[in-house]
């Protein structure tokens, strides 16, 4: 699944950025809730072609950043690096990187690829020294559930699971020593037709119905009546994008 992930993305490398609409408000929100001024050592995880990262460079400051994304191709289309900045082809569940380094953790639209967030969630914070902040955004079940349906009602492809969102809660709250917050946000996006849908999805490397494996095209066109009968109307069809905030500080 990971090496699935890390192809995906890194093919949607130069589309990004202009696809990925809800996951650029994602990033703004989480590095909104980013507490201002000076941070010594950033650590952001899945920076992909750096849209929280530029996010970050425009409200703090910082004496080193270091960001990680699993897929190369991301990292490749990214078009502005600082001179204090180093991005490293890495898994943000098993970063090269030693406990108690950062002063600040962000990661926006990653976490919910972790195979298992129960370990490596905490982990992560862990990376964090006493005082350091952090702030995650994670899209949760709900998100695409109309796609999950039309797909099982019609026989055509899968949806990865997503966690639900008191899953990632109650991991961030058994973590000794963190303090945290939390948000829940859903947005309802229209597309003008599903196969508009799907290559949205494709652009911005997520991985929707069908990708991966061949289907009929009758079968396709079952799926995406289907899709339209249940969720669409005369000026498209909907989809829902559900994403849990966490912020808050690493106190001891």
């Amino acid at each position: 699944m990971k090496r699935l992930v890390a192809a995906f993305f890194s093919r949607a490398g130069a589309s990004y950025c202009e696809a990925a609409r809800v996951q650029r408000e994602a990033a703004r929100d989480c590095v909104s809730a980013v507490p201002g001024g000076h941070h010594g050592v950033v650590v952001e995880i899945g920076t992909g072609q750096g849209m929280a990262t530029a996010m970050l460079r425009a409200s703090i400051s910082f004496e080193r950043y270091v960001g990680l994304d699993i897929a190369p191709g991301m990292l490749a289309a990214m078009t502005e690096r600082g001179p204090r900045e180093l991005h490293v082809v890495a898994d943000g569940e098993c970063p090269p990187l030693t406990e108690g380094c950062a002063d600040l953790l962000v990661s926006s639209s990653t976490m919910q690829w972790y195979r298992d967030p129960a370990r490596s969630i905490p982990a992560n914070l862990r990376l964090l020294r006493p005082g350091g902040a952090f702030s995650f955004s994670i899209f949760v079940e709900g998100t695409l559930s109309e796609l999950a349906q039309a797909s099982r009602l019609s026989g055509f492809g899968d949806v990865v699971h997503l966690r639900s969102a008191q899953e990632y809660e109650w991991i961030v709250d058994g973590v000794p020593g963190v303090e945290c917050e939390s948000r829940l946000w859903e947005v309802r996006e229209r597309y003008a037709t599903v196969r508009d849908l799907l290559r949205t999805l494709k652009r911005s490397g997520v991985t929707g119905a069908g990708a991966g494996r061949a289907f009929s095209r009758r079968c396709y066109e079952n799926f995406e009546t289907t899709y339209r009968r249940l969720h669409g109307d005369a000026d498209g069809v909907a989809a829902t994008w559900r994403v849990l905030y966490l912020w808050g500080r690493r106190v001891a």
